[in-house]
Formats: C-alpha cells, structure tokens, sequence
C-alpha cells in the first residue's frame, strides 16, 4: 500500500529543524498551516495525518474515511476527538515528554523574570537612552525580590513538574507539589488549598483535562497571597483568565506570566491583552516547548511514530523515499 502523508501545519516547526525521511513507499504533502475550514480539503484522500496544533474534530473526522492515523507533534491529544479515533480505528500517537527540559527551563526564567525584573529594568535603561527617562543614581522603579527561600508550589506530577522542582530546589526554593491524582504522599505533596495558602510561586504544569478545567478560578486566587504570582506554561484553560485578570489588575495577587492562553493564537481583542504592558505581568505566545534542541527531537518521534504505525499494519516497509 501507498501511503498518503498529510503534514498540516509545517510552520508549527522551526526552519532549521531537519525533517526526518519516512521509510516506505508514499506521497507526501505538506501545507504551512490549515485553518479549521480547510482541514477535510486537505486531507482528501489521506492515510496520514501529522499535525502541530491543527484541531481534527468528529465532525471532520467523518468525511475522512481513508484516514488511518493521526501523528500529534505535541504532548497533549486535547486537539483531537479521541473518543471518534478509538470507535472507528483511527491511531493516534502523541510525543510526551519531549518539551521536559525545555518547558521546565522555560517556567523558571519567567518566574525569574517575575521576581527580579530584568526586562523591565532593561526596556528602562532604553528610555534613558532615548531620552524619555532621566538618568538617576540609583533605580527603584520596580521591586526586586529574591527566590531563595521562597514556597514554589506545583500543579502536576508529570515529567515537566518534576524537572521545575528539580530547578526550584537547586535555587534554594522549598518545593510542594499538588498531585491531582492523590496517588503520592509524603511532605511534599499537600491539597490544592494548601498549596495556594502556601506558595510564592504558583506553577501550572498539568494538562488540560475536565478535572482541571478553571482548576484555578475566583475562589483559588483568593486564597493566595498578595504578593504570590502564577505561571501558567501548562494549558490555559487549567486557568480561569477572567478571574486571573480581575486579580492582577486589582492586586490581589503578586503577578503572572503566561505562555499558553484558552484561545490560541491570541488576537489584540482578547481581554488578557489588558494587562500587557503592566511590569507583573508576561504574555509569551506559546513558545516554551520550542528550543531548537525540543523540535528537533519532537519531529524525529511524530514521524518516527508514524513508520512504527505503517511497520506495525504492513510488512511493506522499505528504506526508500524522503519525507519531501
């Protein structure tokens, strides 16, 4: 048999990430990205599917009656309809664990950001440059504080969660975690409520799921500090944004930075967009799984995934053809 490889979102990988070749007989066809009303057009006729952050619905999904497999190049499967998948024997392949260390390195520097201001002191040394700002002998404008010490608190038990607490304790910080499943014990695993009494920081790095849907809402934030700031490189609807905004803008909390949002790609309408600009506050576009070294390795396992499928339903499986 040959196949019919669809990759729908090419852009979603970085230019310099080398595409892996596929090791037996197909066509490949790859578009830069596929909007929601193109997705059945273009996987007319496909076998394969591989995509990035395309969505593929049940609704979708029925007109595609050649499709065998979806490849996801991300960690989650909340992009799909899995309970469809599973009725009508479509595969579907995730790659998890690949954005361990880059995700994890990616929260800490935003929690160092939140803390110890570089950018912000940065972007003032510009006006001082431009000339909209005096120069002074000493700067106060934006509160300085320190980690060592401090209670960093995670949501998530997950590969991700375990490399930021390896990170937090390495700072000097005292870890303790929120394990949603309450499969773990121990000192450093305490209830949500807790947890958010507790912590300084407040790290999201659990999946979307029903369970943690607006895990963190009105109710959470209150319950926080003051002066206690949330990153959020998890999902962003584990993070009710309204309530976040209300309590930022009212100071009820320290801050947040976010780098995953309910509704991506984010538009300038969207309410979050009130609180960029504010020094507690970072708005990142959903790039903290994307170091050259994560791509690399996330592409290498989808299309790897995908010989294993073809390997695993045909004994077709030859050392010939490019992925292009």
């Amino acid at each position: 048999m040959k196949h019919r490889v669809v990759f729908l979102d090419h852009e979603g990988i970085g230019p310099n990430v080398v595409m892996p070749t596929l090791p037996f007989r197909h066509d490949w066809v790859s578009y830069p990205y596929t909007q929601p009303e193109e997705v059945v057009e273009h996987l007319q006729g496909a076998t394969i599917a591989l995509t990035c952050s395309v969505p593929l619905r049940k609704e979708q999904l029925a007109r595609l009656p050649d499709l065998q497999m979806i490849s996801l190049a991300l960690t989650g499967t909340d992009i799909v309809d899995l309970d469809y998948c599973r009725e009508h024997g479509i595969k579907v392949t995730n790659v998890p664990g690949y954005a361990t260390n880059t995700v994890a390195e990616h929260s800490v520097a935003m929690m160092f950001e939140l803390f110890r201001k570089v950018s912000s002191y940065d972007r003032l040394m510009q006006q001082v440059q431009s000339g909209s700002q005096v120069p002074k002998n000493i700067y106060f404008d934006y509160p300085i504080r320190d980690l060592r010490g401090r209670v960093l608190g995670i949501v998530g038990n997950g590969p991700i969660a375990k490399r930021v607490a390896e990170l937090g304790t390495g700072i000097g910080m005292n870890v303790i975690i929120h394990d949603r499943g309450g499969r773990y014990e121990g000192t450093d695993y305490v209830p949500l409520d807790l947890l958010l009494q507790r912590s300084d920081v407040l790290m999201i790095n659990c999946p979307l799921t029903e369970e943690t849907r607006d895990l963190v809402g009105a109710n959470e934030l209150a319950q926080m500090k003051h002066s206690a700031v949330i990153v959020n490189t998890g999902r962003g609807g584990v993070v009710n944004e309204s309530a976040l905004i209300d309590a930022v803008k009212s100071g009820r909390i320290g801050g947040a930075a976010l780098d995953v949002l309910v509704n991506e790609p984010a538009n300038p309408d969207d309410p979050i967009f009130q609180l960029v600009g504010q020094h507690n506050f970072i708005l990142n576009p959903h790039v903290a799984w994307s170091s050259q070294d994560a791509m690399q390795g996330l592409i290498d396992q989808s299309v790897g995934n995908i010989a294993q499928f073809v390997r695993s339903t045909s004994s077709e499986v030859l050392n010939v053809g490019g992925a292009r």
